[in-house]
């Protein structure tokens, strides 16, 4: 898995220096921190930056912890 993205039930996993890393994105849809507008899911990057004590956004990747 060393440095690919897998998809894990639309979870995008990488590992990268021996640790596994998740998308951002695909984690906070998951956990639902998300609002719809217009019919569309927007991710909340200040409450994911908030839980996280660092800010984060679209493309990142955080560790599980």
């Amino acid at each position: 898995m060393k440095n690919q993205i897998q998809v894990f039930d639309n979870l995008k996993v990488k590992e990268e220096n021996g640790q596994v890393m998740f998308d951002a994105e695909t984690t906070a849809i998951g956990l639902g921190l998300t609002q719809i507008k217009s019919r569309k899911t927007y991710v909340r990057w200040e409450t994911v930056s908030k839980y996280l004590s660092q800010k984060v956004g679209k493309g990142d990747f955080i560790t599980e912890p």
